[in-house]
């Protein structure tokens, strides 16, 4: 009879309620605002009208003519050229592993990788950039850029409202 009573035990739900999620969710966002960084999300938009007129035609005499880096493109006519755009975002940066937020036993990441934690909300557009500058109040000083490392992953009760990710240095 004993052992059937802890049967029962260990086989009834615990049911959470949803101010225990509310109060968890209330104090993780606070930590964005103390210890979050101001970083910069870098795109590169696919082409922009350039107004003035250009040839193909290489200035130099090159037998490579497409080896030379120049961002400027001409097609049918049209001439365009690639313009990198930033937007501000706000993550929470651990550039020591030991702080890394374990995510399995085996993370395999270069060396000078950095983990970030974003709101699920700004996923699209961590998605959509080609890099990172992390950092902005030192970017004057320092510009630190990175890139994906592997893909995103839900973090926090519920895995719904919070993800990370790491990056390498670019």
């Amino acid at each position: 009879m004993a052992r059937l009573n802890k049967l029962r035990i260990y086989n009834m739900a615990i049911s959470v309620p949803q101010s225990v999620f509310d109060k968890y969710f209330e104090v993780i966002d606070s930590t964005f605002t103390i210890f979050g960084v101001t970083c910069q999300l870098v795109y590169i938009d696919k082409v922009e009208k350039k107004v003035e007129a250009f040839d193909n035609i290489p200035s130099n005499n090159s037998i490579n003519p497409h080896r030379r880096v120049n961002a400027d493109h001409n097609r049918g006519g049209v001439t365009y050229i690639e313009v990198e755009k930033t937007e501000d975002i706000t993550l929470k940066v651990y550039w020591d592993r030991r702080s890394w937020v374990k995510v399995s036993q085996d993370i395999l990441v270069p060396d000078n990788a950095i983990q970030t934690i974003c709101f699920a909300k700004d996923l699209p557009k961590i998605l959509r950039a080609n890099e990172l500058i992390v950092h902005k109040g030192v970017s004057d000083i320092i510009e630190m850029r990175f890139k994906r490392s592997g893909e995103c992953y839900p973090m926090g009760l519920q895995q719904s409202k919070y993800f990370g990710c790491f990056w390498e240095r670019a």
